[in-house]
């Protein structure tokens, strides 16, 4: 009979008072990995097949991004959220508590989520290989008789730092490996180079042996441990003269508990792994240098998850109908929102196909069916206005690779769409504008895009992400991330806050105008940045619009406002050095050029009166978002360093400051571009 499965309940819900932050994202191995990164990796080597993450709702959002959402690829995953409230029935919060109710409090969190067997670990501390071997197999064996309970013991010279003093559970182990007690010492530190401890804030000191055995939170508890879980602590909240404003619930006080009333024994599974964690920031260069020891001596792999994530790339491209087998898997492009795949194929020895390898990111698309509606929907009727032209719809539009049983995207064991594109070849993408023709190009891209669009009922599409472009809107969503400062950013943003405000009113200009019917709704791209335009890798002539993901309703104004903003800039979008940022009016009139070639004859007056506006508006709430999700806490866009939304948000309110300054002149380009329709 096939072993249960166990999960592994892993208690993040603190901010690392003492280290400074939350300390659960903080590198430590060579590829960037964290210390949880390492617990689950040797976790899920062991066998265990879940990941149940007890956390606040409000670092929700920054872990799922530096934690949650990579480790989903991997394994699957659910979230607890321990709240103060989260309390039985019939119980409410005594007036005067503010703190949540302890680690045993974390575990019953779990109650709805974990049914079988389970291990219970600290998000901040590495327990070392064996431990969850340990775990595993007795979480695996049959339970007769009362509870069985096993705790991973670590000998105390192991678990203690130079840098400060720590808590640890001092166990008494009986001859058969069984607990008989367990004190908790919560001010050990080292002496003279003894681990030492006080009770009295240190007017007295006793020494602890060294080889003494202690608790690190490192549990394995059988099914149904939970449901005794809740009546220990429903016992906990009715002793009377109980503190209830400060009291908390420990874990080690639950298995005590258990232990007393003789519902349970405690086997102890010792290990000579060492354990390490980040109490103080001080201790961070230790882990990292025993970490990356680790790595040199074979322990760990240089990139941890790679070797698991590309067997899953390999089993998700055998979802899809492609020619060939797989020969190789690369990570291609540098999107902020999917994560994207280069995949080759092989016949026979010879090269087939090459094909892109997409996941869909479900934090920001949430309706993944909508959106992949849309792409067909889309892509079909630009295949078929393309051929009507004479042009070569397989190389001028996205193909999507069906799936084996005929869809147009699968998902994997985690919930996450994945989709298969035909990669265009010999064609090259930009991130800037390295000449002024080549932005031209990307007008004729867009335009042209518009212009075989302008027939589709924009009506009969999905809004992807309601509101994208809704600049009031995001508006209300700026000030509301300032008010709320869930990061603590507020204060060192306050010049940038100051800007938005100060624009206030631009931001309602063209969604009133839509609204008063003084702007049609046409189909909209979205995202046109440059490097979203595929051009002849020997010509230079644009060839096709990819990344449809955000195409939906709206106004063509966001489609050149997005174009001029990212393309006409003279710098990077995260440029530091705000003096090189500028709008370039040379590329705005390139760019100018190319898009009112194709589609002048398309758009009203209205909207190409409108553009230089557009231009500087998208620039304005691209900025806004940067900054939004700065105050945040960098949820929604990658982000490969420190501050790095935060320097985007800088050029592009440069930008607008620029344009601002050049509004007239760049209405004077666009009239010499505009159709004689404009001039009448």
């Amino acid at each position: 009979m096939e072993k249960t499965r166990p999960t592994l309940v892993i208690m993040a819900a603190g901010m690392g008072s003492r280290f400074g932050g939350l300390k659960q994202i903080t590198p430590v191995g060579p590829s960037g990995e964290k210390i949880i990164d390492y617990s689950i990796y040797d976790a899920v080597s062991a066998g265990f097949g879940k990941v149940v993450f007890v956390i606040k709702h409000a670092i929700e959002e920054a872990f799922r991004q530096n934690i949650g959402d990579r480790i989903a690829q991997h394994v699957p995953v659910e979230y607890v959220y321990q709240e103060l409230d989260k309390l039985p029935d019939g119980y409410t919060v005594p007036e005067g508590r503010v703190k949540p109710w302890g680690t045993g409090h974390a575990v019953l969190c779990c109650r709805d989520v974990v049914k079988g067997p389970f291990a219970v670990i600290n998000a901040d501390d590495y327990y070392g290989r064996d431990g969850y071997r340990l775990l595993y197999d007795f979480l695996t064996r049959p339970q007769t008789g009362k509870m069985h309970i096993a705790m991973a013991g670590y000998q105390l010279e192991n678990t203690l730092t130079e840098n400060g003093y720590v808590s640890r559970g001092v166990c008494t182990v009986n001859p058969e490996g069984y607990l008989t007690g367990l004190v908790e010492r919560t001010h050990i530190e080292l002496r003279d180079g003894r681990p030492m401890f006080t009770e009295d804030d240190g007017a007295t000191w006793e020494a602890l042996p060294e080889h003494c055995t202690v608790s690190m939170n490192c549990w394995a508890f059988p099914a149904g441990a939970l449901e005794r879980f809740e009546d220990k602590f429903r016992q906990f909240l009715d002793t009377p003269g109980r503190d209830l404003t400060k009291a908390e619930f420990y874990l080690p006080y639950v298995v005590d508990c258990l232990v007393e009333s003789g519902e349970a024994d405690v086997q102890v599974l010792r290990t000579a792994d060492r354990w390490y964690g980040m109490t103080y920031p001080e201790d961070r260069q230790k882990v990292i240098d025993a970490v990356h020891g680790m790595v040199s001596d074979g322990v760990y792999p240089p990139s941890l998850w790679e070797a698991s994530r590309n067997r899953q790339l390999q089993e998700l491209c055998a979802h899809f109908a492609t020619e060939g087998r797989v020969a190789s898997i690369h990570a291609y492009g540098n999107g902020h929102i999917n994560d994207t795949y280069l995949v080759r194929c092989e016949r026979n020895n010879s090269p087939d196909g090459r094909y892109i390898l997409q996941r869909i990111n479900s934090r920001v698309f949430t309706n993944i069916a909508a959106l992949m509606a849309n792409v067909e929907r889309i892509t079909a009727y630009l295949r078929e206005k393309i051929a009507e032209q004479g042009g070569d719809p397989a190389r001028e539009c996205l193909t999507l690779i069906p799936t084996k049983d005929g869809r147009s995207y699968c998902l994997d064991g985690q919930g996450s769409g994945w989709r298969m594109l035909l990669f265009v070849e010999k064609t090259v993408s930009l991130e800037t504008a390295d000449t002024p023709e080549s932005f031209a190009h990307s007008g004729v891209a867009f335009g042209r895009f518009q212009r075989l669009l302008a027939d589709f009922p924009p009506q009969t599409l999905y809004e992807i992400i309601p509101r994208f472009h809704n600049t009031a809107s995001r508006y209300a969503d700026f000030e509301r991330a300032v008010q709320q400062d869930i990061a603590g950013r507020a204060q060192e943003v306050q010049e940038e806050i100051s800007f938005v405000r100060a624009r206030k009113a631009d931001t309602s200009v063209l969604v009133d105008m839509l609204e008063r019917g003084e702007l049609p709704l046409r189909v909209t791209h979205n995202d046109t940045k440059l490097n979203n335009v595929l051009l002849d890798e020997r010509t230079g002539e644009p060839v096709c619009v990819i990344d449809l993901d955000t195409v939906m309703p709206g106004l063509s104004l966001y489609d050149f406002g997005d174009s001029i903003r990212f393309g006409a800039s003279t710098a990077a979008e995260d440029e530091t050095d705000l003096h090189k940022v500028s709008c370039s009016l040379e590329l705005f009139e390139a760019y100018v050029r190319g898009y009112l070639s194709e589609c002048g004859d398309s758009l009203t007056a209205k909207e190409i009166e409108m553009l230089p506006f557009a231009a500087k508006l998208i620039t304005l709430e691209c900025g806004m978002r940067f900054l939004t999700d700065y105050l945040q806490g960098d949820v929604y866009f990658k982000t490969s360093r420190p501050g790095q939304n935060l320097d985007r948000c800088r050029t592009q309110f440069r930008l607008v400051a620029d344009m601002e300054s050049k509004q007239a002149r760049m209405a004077e380009i666009v009239a010499v571009y505009a159709p004689a329709k404009c001039s009448e």
